[in-house]
């Protein structure tokens, strides 16, 4: 089988589907990723090979600009972001579709916000497999139909007409706790997290006898959100008080960002957090995925602290299980980050909580386990569409 992944936007979207592209390759497949030329290094250092499409985007600074009008609320529902997502798509189709058409992949595996991956499926005659990094934001449960009319119009440029493409499958590896509710065509897979930060400082591992604390605003939040967002200097300072180890995991581009770090405060640069969260006690972060996922994986208490619209939905989709607890940056004062620090660290409900998801999401498939049903599940699709089959093997190839 041959599997073309399809990757934009952000490092961390294209982490949570690298050990699926592994475990197919261990398997024996042939596997490629398609990604925009910034994401080109990110790739390249997984291992696995890349092709670019598309030219440079800047959509760290797009980004900035929807979401500055927006209030971080609770319970917000984050503005509409896929017509930006559409716009990226578009720039990257043409190299897409062409690579796509020559390579001839069996599957496209391409993550919620890369909207050119499903159309880079119906384009060569491949089954559409869209990789679920987190609660579904863009798809909201409901797949394309919530897609806004861009998306469309761009499978019309290439002379293909969406109603006529079979709905996508998702392979889901966000807890069910936290996941929103209607998704349909699901193959669930256990979280297993990755990052290109594989630094392992041999105090990690070592734990002070005092609850361990730590603060992390994943690899993307300031480039994204800008350095403003950076608030694990003020977060520091508010608890340095208190009877609890703190760390700090940062990448190098924050660090010049935190100064005035209080004494006795570890900061970890450039580490592998799924190396360091073993030996902590509670996670406080800005609500990205990669970083819930690995907290929830290691049945830790979370407090998120979020500033934009995308992290508040996240956010509060983890708080309804009991096992965090989320505030935005204007909630976040220092008697309330004292006070909900040791409510999290004493309550006994939260650990309990954070231990029921990481129970759930151990009991689910590897990647490597799901390989074989998703070998059936392409086979399958293809027998219902003979015609997308022809299409996709190429003359004389063995697969």
């Amino acid at each position: 089988m041959r599997v073309l992944f399809v990757t934009a936007v952000l490092p961390s979207h294209y982490f949570v589907m690298a050990p699926f592209a592994w475990a197919l390759r261990a398997a024996g497949h042939e596997v490629c990723v398609a990604a925009q030329p910034e994401l080109v290094e990110t790739v390249t250092r997984s291992g696995l090979p890349v092709v670019p499409v598309g030219g440079e985007v800047d959509f760290a600074a797009r980004y900035r600009r929807r979401a500055a009008a927006r209030p971080a609320a609770p319970d917000a529902r984050p503005g509409d972001p896929k017509a930006l997502f559409c716009t990226v798509a578009d720039g990257m189709a043409d190299d897409l579709v062409d690579f796509a058409r020559q390579w001839r992949p069996d599957a496209v595996v391409w993550e919620p916000t890369t909207l050119a991956g499903p159309l880079a499926a119906a384009a060569c005659g491949a089954v559409s497999l869209r990789y679920l990094w987190g609660p579904d934001i863009v798809g909201r449960g409901i797949g394309r139909d919530n897609l806004p009319p861009q998306f469309a119009e761009l499978f019309a440029r290439f002379g293909i007409d969406l109603d006529d493409m079979a709905e996508w499958w998702n392979i889901d590896a966000c807890p069910d706790d936290v996941q929103v509710t209607g998704n349909t065509r699901r193959v669930p897979v256990r979280y297993v997290p990755y990052s290109n930060s594989q630094h392992v400082p041999d105090w990690f591992l070592r734990r002070s006898g005092r609850p361990r604390v730590c603060v992390t605003l994943g690899i993307t939040m300031t480039e994204v959100a800008g350095g403003r967002s950076f608030f694990a200097p003020r977060v520091l300072d508010a608890l340095a008080g208190l009877d609890v180890e703190l760390v700090t995991a940062v990448v190098p581009a924050q660090r010049p960002l935190l100064t005035g770090v209080p004494e006795g405060v570890r900061v970890a640069e450039d580490g592998a957090l799924h190396m360091l969260l073993p030996s902590c006690d509670l996670v406080i972060h800005h609500g990205g995925v990669g970083s819930m996922l690995t907290a929830a994986l290691n049945g830790l208490p979370q407090l998120t602290i979020t500033q934009m619209p995308d992290q508040s939905f996240y956010s509060a989709h983890l708080a309804r299980t009991g096992a965090s607890v989320h505030l935005t940056g204007d909630e976040a004062d220092p008697g309330t980050l004292r006070a909900v620090v040791r409510r999290l660290l004493e309550d006994p409900s939260y650990r309990e909580a954070a231990d029921g998801i990481r129970r759930a999401m151990l009991s689910r498939p590897t990647p490597q386990q799901i390989v074989p049903e998703v070998e059936r599940l392409v086979a399958a699709e293809q027998s219902r569409a003979p015609a997308l089959a022809s299409r996709t093997a190429p003359q004389g190839a063995a697969r």
